[in-house]
């Protein structure tokens, strides 16, 4: 039998985009090995992955002055044991920035020193190469933060750690329920004014008293903090559990498939998902999404508020025409919009890959333009039905 681990880590940086500074720290082990490392543990029970990255920030490093600012991904890996025994172990790891260097490692667990490193010397120095591998994911997405600039969001961070201490209290009495942040608050191109933050419930009864404490917990820290903030539900099958129709549920089944790759548990235990393939009829989506992309653009918007809503929706609905190309053929490709492109690289020329990058560049530049946003936005049913046309000319080959 496999003895199982679960761990939480951090990536911490300061919030200076231009010269970030990555913490790492110097570890003597009981073994006498010395090692250097980002601060990480293991979950304690009932703990979620978020709880435990922060917690041991602030026991190894001691270091508490730190914000939520992406998830980075589950690492995996199998090893033995001391007594022999096989084990496997999961590390989910977050980005945390910080305006302090002030740390007190802590000395009682071998932590001798900590460093505030630039990339190349951080990359140089981590003791583990998988570890380079993490941290490569948080520096894609401070280069690409950096480039306009857009400082990471300390609204969204407040937004996010009080949706995740309350919802644990929320969901104490529903043992396999779990929250899951998804979409933009979660891979790191979270933009003020513009994005959206999206949380999803499994395994809870979605007419619960738990399931309406929740939502309230979502729409009061909204609230408070001022980005927009929405619940959904999972039910059984992976749908949608309001049924409020194609879209939702296939994004549904997208985000639970995406736990440990893009979507990070926040509060109670992991969705258990079957090993069996999950059959995706990408026809049928494109067209699920291009109906909703023409229906949107061919209502009234009289107010500005409402041109930028619509225009959102509908650029929303192109990331999720090309997220749904990578997840089929790439599954393991991050969902970030420049990777989505890049993974679309075999049509070089298709107009949903190049409405892609116009896209990402208008986000990486502020995403502060509604004009230009509706003529982006006008662009994507023709987009949706290219793909579909380029789906269907590749099946017939």
């Amino acid at each position: 039998m496999t003895r199982r681990y679960a761990s939480a880590g951090a990536v911490v940086v300061t919030d200076d985009l231009s010269s970030p500074h990555i913490l790492l720290l110097d570890q003597i082990r009981k073994t006498g090995e010395r090692q250097t490392v980002a601060p990480k543990g293991r979950l304690e029970p009932g703990e979620a992955p978020l709880h435990a990255a922060k917690r041991e920030v602030a026991e190894e490093a001691g270091l508490t002055d730190t914000h939520y600012s992406a998830y980075l991904g589950q690492e995996a890996y199998t090893f033995t044991d001391n007594d022999g025994t096989p084990a496997a172990k999961t590390v989910d790891w977050f980005l945390f920035t910080t305006a302090t260097t002030a740390t007190t490692p802590a000395r009682d667990e071998g932590f001798i020193q900590a460093h505030w490193l630039d990339a190349p010397a951080a990359r140089q120095a981590a003791s583990h190469p998988q570890f380079q591998q993490v941290l490569d994911r948080a520096l894609a997405v401070i280069t690409w933060r950096a480039a306009h600039p857009l400082p990471f969001s300390r609204t969204l961070s407040h937004l996010v750690n009080q949706v995740a201490a309350e919802a644990e209290a929320v969901i104490a009495g529903h043992s396999l329920a779990g929250v899951g942040l998804c979409g933009s608050a979660a891979r790191g191109d979270f933009i003020e004014g513009w994005s959206d933050v999206d949380f999803i419930a499994w395994n809870l009864p979605p007419t619960s008293a738990a399931a309406t404490a929740l939502h309230e917990t979502v729409s009061e820290a909204a609230q408070r903090h001022g980005p927009r903030a929405s619940l959904h539900l999972a039910d059984s099958h992976r749908g949608d559990a309001r049924r409020l129709g194609p879209l939702y549920d296939m994004k549904m089944r997208v985000v639970l498939r995406r736990v440990g790759l893009d979507t990070a548990v926040i509060a109670g235990a992991a969705p258990t998902l079957t090993d069996a393939p999950e059959l995706i009829d990408l026809a049928g989506d494109l067209a699920v999404l291009h109906k909703f992309a023409v229906g949107r653009l061919a209502a009234n918007h009289h107010t500005e508020s409402e041109r930028e809503d619509a225009a959102r929706r509908v650029l929303s609905v192109l990331s999720s025409a090309g997220r749904l190309f990578v997840t089929r053929r790439a599954p393991e490709v991050s969902l970030r919009l420049p990777d989505v492109a890049e993974a679309l690289r075999e049509w070089p020329d298709s107009e949903l890959r190049l409405l892609l990058q116009d896209y990402d560049a208008y986000r990486r530049a502020g995403a502060d333009d509604i004009e230009q946003a509706e003529r982006l936005a006008v662009r994507v049913p023709g987009a949706l039905v290219a793909a579909r046309s380029m789906l269907e000319e590749s099946a017939s080959l």
